[in-house]
């Protein structure tokens, strides 16, 4: 047997649940979540307490992607103040800390997630898991099938779900080649907010965190490509903390911009599967060309980076050259996904009436979990109240 929604949701995520929670009570509305419970990633918040937004946020500054700025719109009809007020009206209540960032009062992500499984509950939604999709069509209706041998079909169709990175919480490939089943433009990803690999071994300063300032420097056009003041923490090799997690962002946007041609030509993919090469070459290409330079405020850093890298009032500035930048595991974003300017000013797709895109599965990221989350809240409460 068939069975038949106005609404379909793909995965009980953030934004899954959020679109369920905000689309109108009238409309049968099912979530299909491929894993045992819904929405694992907010238990891994801010060490389980929840960053849920930030007070302070400004599309252009706080966002990459080169459509970007579409978010100023999407703001203007849903934003910060709007989901924090959300949160206070059913009794959620929330703190400001350091940099601006939301943090749940309680200190407990669960209350967040147990909140959206009531709220779902009660908006005419049905929930099930362990039910991966093997495949979805489209005739009058969307006609989607499970592994589990279940066919449903749907009037509208919402795709909330992210791709390669971050892969033990269960993400996957299968929305890249849907997208591109549906005729969306899709440019091969690469892994964003991310932790960098050093050359330097850095065993003896492991495990110490400091803020400074940071510098990328591209050795191709001897030109500063990013410059940021925000914590870091140095580990064995590798770099990691938010102004790296942004920096790999900033980089791979900036090879993405520039004409790299050349240096493409010089590679060898011999061993490179196609759908890696993308990937390869920025890999290569950060191995080869980009320089971080850490200036420090000797009054703020610990002593054991000052003694390790020899710092001193005359010398306050090291370069750092890169070896690799962390595993897709470890990834927390993947980029680049479905690309905004295809859908409306809904969030529906321009090719395909009633298939709805939002959130972490399109073309812009946030410089931190907070932001992206955020964005989250912001575009599928468009798409909820957009859904008739």
């Amino acid at each position: 047997m068939i069975k038949h929604y106005d609404i379909i949701i793909i995965w009980a995520w953030a934004s899954g649940l959020f679109t369920a929670i905000k689309s109108p009570s009238y409309l049968s509305k099912l979530i299909i979540e491929k894993n045992k419970s819904a929405w694992t990633k907010i238990l891994l918040s801010g060490w389980e307490r929840a960053n849920v937004s930030n007070i302070d946020i400004d599309p252009e500054r706080d966002y990459f992607g080169q459509n970007k700025k579409a978010l100023i719109s999407l703001f203007k009809r849903y934003n910060n103040y709007d989901f924090i007020s959300f949160l206070s009206e059913n009794w959620i209540h929330t703190v400001e800390e350091d940099r601006g960032r939301i943090i749940l009062e309680s200190w407990n992500s669960r209350e967040l997630l147990d909140f959206y499984l009531k709220k779902v509950k009660q908006n005419s939604t049905d929930l099930i898991y362990n039910s991966q999709v093997l495949e979805v069509n489209k005739n009058k209706k969307f006609e989607i099938k499970t592994i589990n041998w279940d066919k449903y079909t749907s009037d509208n169709l919402v795709i909330t779900t992210w791709w390669k990175s971050f892969s033990q919480v269960g993400t996957t490939w299968d929305w890249y080649e849907l997208a591109q089943k549906f005729g969306h433009t899709i440019i091969n990803p690469f892994r964003w907010l991310c932790a960098l690999v050093s050359k330097k071994d850095l065993t003896e300063i492991s495990w110490v965190s400091t803020v400074l300032s940071l510098e990328i420097i591209s050795k191709l056009t001897n030109k500063t490509i990013y410059f940021e003041e925000w914590p870091l923490l140095f580990t064995h090799f590798w770099l990691s903390g938010p102004i790296i997690f942004n920096s790999s962002n900033a980089i791979w946007e900036y090879i993405n911009t520039i004409n790299i041609t050349e240096f493409i030509n010089n590679l060898d993919f011999t061993k490179i599967p196609i759908n890696e090469k993308l990937d390869y070459i920025t890999r290569q290409f950060i191995k080869d060309n980009i320089i971080l330079k850490f200036i420090f405020n000797l009054e703020n850093t610990p002593k054991r980076i000052v003694k390790f890298f020899d710092l001193n009032t005359e010398n306050c500035e090291i370069n750092l050259e890169l070896q690799d930048c962390r595993t897709w595991k470890e990834a927390k974003v993947t980029w680049w996904w479905v690309k905004i300017d295809e859908l409306t000013n809904n969030l529906e797709s321009k090719i395909v009436p009633w298939l709805y895109f939002a959130g972490e599965i399109l073309d812009i990221t946030g410089k931190t979990w907070w932001f992206n989350l955020q964005f989250a809240w912001t575009s599928w409460h468009i798409v909820g109240k957009n859904l008739w």
